[in-house]
């Protein structure tokens, strides 16, 4: 097995690793945060714009490539049929 073969299967034993303990500490991390929102009286507006539902530049950019080959596409000469 070379160096970078046994590289990889310490990253890829690394990766799981840290993903187990992710679903390990989950619980616990979340009873911590409600606690803490509990405790300052946080509101769900005062999140706003910082949860998941915020639109990504990779989404943008992702959308614009999407728009800019559909209008290609639609003005692209069609051929005649014969």
């Amino acid at each position: 097995m070379s160096k970078i073969d046994e590289i990889l299967a310490k990253q890829k034993a690394l990766a799981e690793e840290l993903e187990t303990a992710k679903l390990e500490e989950r619980e616990t991390v979340l009873k911590d945060i409600k606690a803490k929102i509990k405790m300052f009286d946080f509101k769900a507006t005062d999140f706003k714009g910082l949860l998941k539902s915020r639109v990504t530049q990779k989404q943008v950019d992702e959308f614009l490539a999407k728009k800019a080959a559909d209008a290609k596409k639609a003005a692209a000469p069609k051929k005649p049929a014969k």
